[in-house]
C-alpha cells in the first residue's frame, strides 16, 4: 500500500452522520483500516437519493462536495467498501456507484488524488443538496433522516430474521427426515428379522 492511497467519503460513512446499522458496521472497519486526515472538498454536486447521498464529480462547476479524507492502511478495506456500495463485478449493471480517483482539495489548498464512490445513475429527479455537505443537510433535516434510518434498520432486521427463519425450517426438515429415515430403517430391520425367523421356523 503506497502512501498516496487516499479515500474520500462524503455520505453515510462520514464521521458524525446518522446511519443504519449496516453502515455502522462498514464505518467501524473504515476506522480500523484507515487513518482520518482532515475535511476536504471535491468539485461537483451532491444529491439526496433515499436516505443516502449521490456525489457527482464535475470539474470547475463552481460547487463543491464536502467530505472526510482518509489514508487507507489496509487494501482489504476496498473489498468491503465495493460490496457496501454495490460497485464490484458481483452486482448487475447499471450500478449506482463506481469507484474512481479524482482530485480532492485539502484545507491548505493542496490537492491529492483520492478514491471516491461516484453516482452513475440519472440525477434528474433527485433533490440537490445545495450546501454539498451531507452532515449539515442531515442536521437541518433531522426528523426526516431519523425516520429513514428507522426504516433502513427495520429492513435490515427483517432480512436477518428471514434468513434465520429459512435456516430453522431447513434444520426442521432435516431433523424430521432423519427421524423418518432411522425409524423406517428400524422398522424394515424388524420385518427382516421376523421373515428370517419365519423361514427358520418352517425348516
Amino acid at each position: 500500500m503506497s502512501s498516496d492511497d487516499y479515500l474520500f467519503v462524503y455520505g453515510t460513512l462520514r464521521r458524525g452522520v446518522l446511519r443504519s446499522d449496516a453502515a455502522e458496521l462498514v464505518f467501524s472497519q473504515l476506522e480500523a483500516d484507515a487513518t482520518f486526515i482532515e475535511l476536504a472538498t471535491m468539485d461537483g454536486r451532491l444529491f439526496e437519493v433515499d436516505g443516502y447521498p449521490a456525489g457527482c464529480y464535475q470539474f470547475a462547476v463552481g460547487s463543491h462536495v464536502m467530505g472526510d479524507l482518509y489514508q487507507v492502511d489496509a487494501a482489504g478495506l476496498f473489498v468491503t467498501l465495493d460490496t457496501y456500495e454495490e460497485s464490484d463485478c458481483h452486482f448487475e449493471q447499471p450500478r449506482e456507484y463506481q469507484r474512481q480517483r479524482v482530485p480532492v482539495t485539502l484545507g491548505d489548498g493542496s490537492v491529492v488524488y483520492a478514491w471516491v464512490y461516484l453516482y452513475h445513475c440519472s440525477i434528474d429527479v433527485l433533490l440537490m443538496i445545495e450546501s454539498g455537505d451531507y452532515l449539515l443537510w442531515q442536521k437541518q433535516n433531522e426528523r426526516m433522516v431519523a425516520d429513514i434510518k428507522l426504516d433502513q434498520n427495520s429492513g435490515f432486521l427483517e432480512g436477518r430474521l428471514a434468513k434465520l427463519l429459512f435456516w430453522l425450517i431447513v434444520l426442521l426438515v432435516i431433523t424430521m427426515a432423519g427421524f423418518w429415515f432411522f425409524g423406517h430403517t428400524e422398522f424394515l430391520s424388524h420385518i427382516k428379522v421376523v421373515e428370517w425367523r419365519s423361514m427358520f421356523g418352517m425348516l
